[in-house]
């Protein structure tokens, strides 16, 4: 009944940006914004990337409650209808190696115990972040200059192999008017998502944190960044350490806006963005640690003294 603990898993990720599987681990599906590629000419619309994070074992009661709704069950007799089909997981992983989640991604299992997580391309609860929108193509207007060359062009300099197209201002006129009113009625701003946030209940503890990830320390290397744009450093190298990260953007121009906010509750914090060296994402971190028993300890004492971060969560930098 696995198929089952899948499809509620992603229904239930559509409506809030993680999911936790008693113990197992915590599906959390990370929003991107809408993002303009000058080099290629394209505009991307919203996305989202799905993660899994094997410290996130206490149930946050989402999927016991899914259950009870769906099989008409009380809460107690949904939560060992879901303990079982878990441990049937379990079973798998440990007999096989793997096991696929349709339409969310596979997990694997090492033999030191450690979860990793591929996700799928074709996960819905990614593809819904997009609204079903394909990148769109906006080239570049030619310049003044340009336009008065060509307008100087006589008929005996065109190419034969093309075919010249006359369209009235009165026809451009009305196919951007028609554009306009499609893009008004598109629903941008309806999303599904509730304003469910992170827990400081659901963060390992430090002795947690040491048993899933190990006691050894990331000596870290002198950083080589890029460069500092009012106050915030820039970096892309991979340096392995546990960054606490505030906000997820796809331009310079978006994470900028959340520093007058940051510098006002942490005056004293040195604030690195991330450039995903795979991608277009770029991550505000607060601070970095060399182990991930301090950047979760760090996390539960953020989240008690912050409430209005407890979205904040740990990123491995490799």
């Amino acid at each position: 009944m696995n198929s089952r603990l899948a499809e509620q898993i992603s229904y239930l990720l559509l409506r809030h940006e993680y999911v936790v599987v008693p113990q197992l681990g915590g599906f959390i599906r990370e929003k991107l914004p809408a993002n303009y590629d000058p080099t290629k000419r394209l505009a991307y619309p919203p996305s989202a990337e799905l993660h899994f994070n094997q410290a996130l074992i206490h149930s946050d009661g989402l999927l016991e409650g899914r259950y009870a709704e769906l099989l008409g069950l009380s809460l107690r007799r949904a939560r060992l209808v879901l303990e079982e089909e878990v441990r049937q997981l379990r079973l798998s992983l440990i007999k096989q190696g793997h096991y696929e989640l349709s339409g969310i991604g596979e997990l694997s299992l090492s033999q030191e115990g450690q979860l990793s997580f591929v996700p799928s391309a074709h996960a819905l609860a990614t593809q819904s972040a997009s609204y079903g929108y394909a990148p769109l193509s906006l080239p570049e207007l030619p310049s003044q200059q340009s336009r008065s060359k060509g307008a100087r062009r006589t008929r005996s300099e065109r190419d034969g192999r093309y075919i010249s197209l006359r369209l009235s201002k009165r026809a451009l006129g009305y196919a951007a008017v028609a554009i306009f009113t499609i893009l008004a009625l598109l629903p941008w701003g309806n999303r599904v998502e509730t304003t469910m946030h992170y827990q400081a209940g659901f963060t390992p503890s430090i002795e947690a944190a040491r048993q899933l990830f190990g006691e050894q320390e990331v000596v870290a290397e002198p950083r080589a960044e890029e460069q500092t744009k009012g106050g915030l450093s820039w970096s892309t190298e991979q340096d392995g350490r546990y960054y606490i990260v505030l906000a997820t953007e796809r331009t310079e121009e978006r994470i900028q806006g959340y520093l007058t906010e940051v510098r006002g509750a942490f005056p004293e914090a040195h604030l690195v963005a991330l450039r995903s060296p795979h991608g277009r994402t770029i991550r505000l971190c607060l601070t970095s640690f060399p182990s991930s028993a301090e950047a979760y300890a760090y996390l539960n004492t953020l989240v008690k003294e912050h409430p209005s971060y407890r979205s904040s969560w740990v990123f491995r930098n490799s």
